[in-house]
């Protein structure tokens, strides 16, 4: 499609209105299904929970002792630190043969390692599970989330290719129906390796489902109304972290807790009657009978009185501009001599705007996802609960979404995320300089820095799937996500950091936040410009900053 020729289906999907009941309808049954992938993404933040432990004095307590803070036995067998009691330590034994319950007995100038331990059964996680206490163990449980996310760098490279060779609606309910499965057998793991796999293979196998569902609903709509599907999409993710926090409440034992969320997705098979395949999709796949029959049906529930052209094209009087971009066996040149021709991915190398662009937006994923997850994950230290934590953090992100939805049609794409970039960034810095007895303030700052960080990252989805053209769209999305995976990797692992610095991961969190607010400005606006088909017609945005494509 030429910039000077305007494509016969553009003009067709214009005719079926940005946002009618049609698109409604769709996006609603898109967003019940974008409501599983946090509750399955951050599970393991409650499935991995720390959890109350102490020592069993093997003296004074039998096996399978209820956990008790008897203080008179604590504060004579426990060494303290700064006004706690240690988990790990207790005090000596003087006569390790003597197994009676008596003061003399014991050793304060000496502190061992406990051999065994009492647990906190009020929630019982994978730490009670498998006795993943103390330092030595700790890394256990940020291994759950690495290895979950190192899965993604599997899913999303796949999931994209596989979007954009076999359909978005495919790759959709297909991505859910893994995930749901994988969950499921996860929740009766038999041991902590086998917990850890299927961790690894449902991100593997499932953690497309939010790219796909993305893709999908921003190819039903128009360009006026894409800030205003993002919003209504992710209003539906955020909702979806908020039930994980309250079934993580409901559910005090983890298995019970993964059974509960992971079922919903074996109805999801029922969405391949349900919902339509991206009309877009199947025009640059060379599908266009069966992309008439979806602007058909469109049109009637829209209530859309399609033009006599519009008939023509889908009657198939007039062939449309639009091309496939699927592989082709051969093509003939002006020569006449037939040559073999390259996969759309391929001519991304021949064009540096595009390169630059990728790098850019590769790097603020990463940020978005290492800022995002690695305060989600520590959500524990800035309030009394982490229930309560996590909860609030999913809330906050509605009046973020809300946000993004008011400025992004104003100030443009650039200018929200490096806005949003600056605001979490400082807030992240703030908390740095908030003594940690300030536990509110400490939660105000964390609450104000999700606000920040998920602008930008429902600004950064909207804003690659505008830069990049429709033949390599989901697949480039699915890199720059893949990439992002990077940040999201690293993000478990910062509450080890803390025991080295605690202000570390609040550093790291700022350092790369205001980074990204600077490197953003250096990619081209895409506010009001119609979604580039071609590769020319992306390069050509560095041109046309605020017009339309023609």
């Amino acid at each position: 499609m030429s910039r000077g020729d305007e494509s016969k289906w553009d003009k067709v999907l214009q005719e079926l209105g940005d946002f009618g009941v049609f698109q409604l309808k769709n996006y609603i049954l898109i967003s019940l299904v974008v409501l599983l992938p946090p509750v399955y993404g951050f599970s393991y933040v409650f499935t991995a929970a720390d959890t109350n432990y102490r020592c069993r004095i093997e003296e004074c307590e039998p096996p399978g002792a209820p956990f008790m803070n008897n203080r008179t036995l604590l504060e004579l067998t426990i060494p303290q630190n700064e006004g706690r009691f240690a988990r790990c330590d207790r005090f000596a034994t003087i006569n390790k043969t003597l197994d009676t319950c008596m003061i003399s007995n014991i050793d304060y100038n000496t502190t061992m390692k406990c051999s065994d331990f009492i647990y906190d059964t009020t929630k019982r996680t994978i730490v009670s599970e498998w006795n993943l206490t103390c330092p030595e163990n700790e890394w256990k449980l940020a291994f759950v989330g690495t290895m979950a996310n190192f899965g993604q760098f599997i899913a999303l490279p796949i999931t994209g290719f596989f979007s954009d060779r076999f359909g978005r609606k495919t790759a959709f309910i297909i991505s859910t129906l893994c995930c749901g499965l994988c969950g499921i057998i996860k929740s009766f793991s038999s041991t902590y390796t086998m917990l850890v796999l299927f961790e690894f293979l449902e991100m593997a196998l499932g953690s497309g489902i939010y790219a796909c569902g993305y893709v999908l609903g921003m190819e039903l709509v128009g360009p006026s109304k894409r800030a205003f599907g993002t919003l209504f999409i992710n209003s539906f993710y955020t909702t979806g972290g908020a039930i994980l926090g309250f079934v993580a409440i409901w559910q005090d034992y983890w298995r019970d807790m993964l059974r509960w969320l992971y079922f919903p997705c074996l109805i999801v098979v029922a969405y391949f009657w349900l919902i339509p395949e991206s009309v877009r999709w199947l025009l640059t796949m060379g599908r266009q009978d069966e992309a008439s029959k979806i602007i058909r049906k469109a049109a009637k529930r829209n209530k859309v009185l399609l033009s006599e052209e519009t008939i023509a094209i889908l009657h198939g009087n007039t062939q449309p501009s639009i091309q496939p971009c699927i592989q082709q066996d051969v093509k003939v040149n002006p020569m006449g001599k037939k040559k073999k021709k390259s996969y759309p991915i391929a001519s991304i190398f021949s064009s540096p705007a595009l390169l630059l662009r990728l790098a850019i937006c590769s790097f603020c994923w990463i940020t978005n996802t290492f800022v995002y997850y690695g305060l989600v994950i520590n959500s524990a230290s800035f309030g009394d609960n982490i229930h309560t934590s996590f909860i609030l953090g999913c809330f906050i992100e509605i009046p973020s979404f809300i946000c993004s939805y008011l400025i992004l049609d104003r100030i443009g794409r650039r200018w929200t995320l490096c806005s949003a970039f600056l605001v979490s960034g400082t807030a992240c810095l703030a908390i740095i300089f908030t003594p940690t007895g300030y536990t509110g303030m400490r939660l105000l700052l964390f609450l104000f820095g999700r606000f920040g960080i998920t602008i930008s990252f429902t600004s950064i989805y909207l804003y690659t799937t505008e830069i990049f053209p429709t033949e390599l769209r989901s697949s480039l999305l699915s890199f720059c996500s893949t990439v992002g995976r990077i940040g999201s990797a690293i993000a478990p692992q910062t509450p080890l950091l803390a025991n080295i610095a605690k202000s570390l991961p609040m550093v790291l969190f700022c350092g790369t936040a205001i980074a990204a607010s600077i490197l953003i400005l250096q990619a081209p606006e895409t506010l009001n410009v119609k979604l580039p088909d071609t590769v020319q017609q992306a390069e050509k945005l560095n041109n046309s900053t605020s017009h339309n494509i023609q």
